[in-house]
């Protein structure tokens, strides 16, 4: 497995393993339904379909969510996550555990807009509106019985959706068993560390922890307590994978390639130091405005291409 491999691994597992205890750290009422949403237990298939300009992404995934947890099954690939670890269920499973003792974030970023009654599969629900400047950024229908998410949908700046979650089949409870027991995969654990590279906060993005990463590259996990993303910093080294078929996102700080799938969205840019690697479930305008903070695009020059091939 080659270090690019092993850093792409541990940056979605972030992204899931941290993001179980960063969504509820919003200090006001905000954080109470989302740390309800956290706590909930349910099983059922969780459709997602995302907007990044004229593309559609949809996903499907059987999903069993229990406080603090996850399971996901996609096709013939699990996913188990919870309690800081992670572990993929492939044809050759993979373990990864975070050793994190990051506190929680606090923020007034975002406010309660309007909280209303309402019928959804003929259950009792609650429709949570969130703002960020009176704009309206989230809309979340809660079970009022297990706190589940039925439906979640996230909008841009201009008030359009450009992500919904639907819990279809939904069960208040767990229904199937894991299909392997986690403890007999071997995991790789992770340790905090100490960033020379991370910058501590991002376009209203807290740093909520730091990871060192194969090859003295460097993964910060952020969070606004609503949104978050994984940066990685990695040596011009490093093999970056996964944007064969990117698409173009331009700003007005430059041109990164995007992949982005329905759950999740990622960005790849170099500068004449380092390769960067952007994977979070961001909208659009906030993704501009964090890529304004950091380092601007790139491409190295010849010249140093070729020294790197020939030298590293």
């Amino acid at each position: 497995m080659t270090a690019l491999r092993r850093i792409a691994i541990v940056g979605g597992t972030a992204l899931v393993v941290v993001g179980l205890v960063a969504a509820a750290a919003v200090a006001d009422e905000l954080g109470d339904y989302l740390e309800r949403v956290q706590d909930s237990t349910y099983t059922a298939n969780r459709l997602t379909v995302s907007v990044w300009g004229d593309e559609t992404q949809v996903s499907s995934a059987f999903v069993e969510h229990a406080p603090g947890s996850e399971m996901v099954r996609v096709d013939s690939s699990w996913t188990m996550a919870g309690n800081g670890r992670s572990v993929v269920v492939d044809d050759e499973p993979e373990g990864v555990a975070f050793v994190t003792h990051a506190d929680p974030i606090t923020t007034d970023r975002y406010t309660i807009g309007s909280v209303a009654e309402a019928q959804h599969m003929r259950r009792d629900c609650t429709v949570v509106q969130v703002l960020e400047d009176g704009v309206v950024r989230a809309n979340f229908l809660i079970d009022s019985r297990t706190g589940a998410p039925l439906i979640t949908e996230t909008y841009t700046d201009g008030g359009e959706v450009f992500r919904r979650s639907s819990l279809q089949n939904f069960r208040a409870y767990r229904t199937y068993a894991a299909p392997m027991d986690p403890n007999d995969v071997e995991y790789e654990v992770v340790m905090p560390g100490d960033s020379e590279l991370l910058p501590a906060t991002v376009a209203g993005y807290v740093l909520v922890e730091a990871f060192p990463a194969p090859g003295g590259a460097e993964q910060g996990f952020y969070s606004d307590g609503l949104f978050t993303f994984s940066l990685f910093v990695l040596g011009h080294e490093t093999e970056v994978s996964g944007f064969e078929n990117a698409s173009v996102f331009s700003t007005a700080t430059g041109r990164y390639d995007l992949a982005a799938t329905a759950s999740d969205v990622r960005v790849h840019w170099t500068d004449q130091r380092h390769d960067f690697v952007i994977v979070g479930d961001l909208p659009p305008d906030h993704l501009a405005e964090v890529l304004a903070e950091l380092p601007l695009p790139r491409d190295r020059s010849v010249l140093a291409r070729l020294w790197s091939k020939l030298f590293g």
